[in-house]
């Protein structure tokens, strides 16, 4: 009977884990949708707009954003880092309002290192550096 109890207590909190996890996940995918919907959406109204103006050029600068470049200075603004505090067990970080120490998520990033100035934030292979404004 305990065993079985112990088992179900298990698997209640791995599924809330996983759940936890992949509704922070989707929250940021779902902001950067949004996000680019309405760029998307403001571009299409420009573009009807001008609907009677000369064609444009094809520009290697009116290509639009480049592929291969580094977006991960975006997740910056994501963040405001407003406080490093050192306790016995290290330091923790208030971030985004939000009290953290290392390995707590904070919208979808992992925090990998709090120093005296700065937090480290990890997710798949982009890295935030918040340094602390003095």
């Amino acid at each position: 009977m305990i065993r079985e109890k112990v088992i179900a207590i298990t698997l209640i909190i791995v599924s809330s884990i996983v759940l936890i996890e992949s509704i922070a996940a989707w929250s940021t995918d779902h902001d950067l949708f949004l996000e680019n919907s309405l760029r998307a959406n403001r571009t299409l109204d420009g573009i009807i707009e001008n609907k009677n103006s000369s064609p444009a050029l094809l520009q290697a600068n009116s290509w639009g954003e480049d592929i291969f470049y580094d977006r991960s200075n975006i997740y910056n603004s994501w963040f405001k880092l407003t406080g490093i505090t050192q306790f016995e067990g290290g330091f923790k970080a208030i971030i985004n309002g939000q009290i953290v120490h290392e390995y707590d998520r904070v919208r979808g990033f992992r925090v990998i290192e709090i120093i005296e100035n700065q937090v480290v934030l990890e997710r798949d292979q982009y890295n935030v550096k918040l340094k602390l404004e003095k």
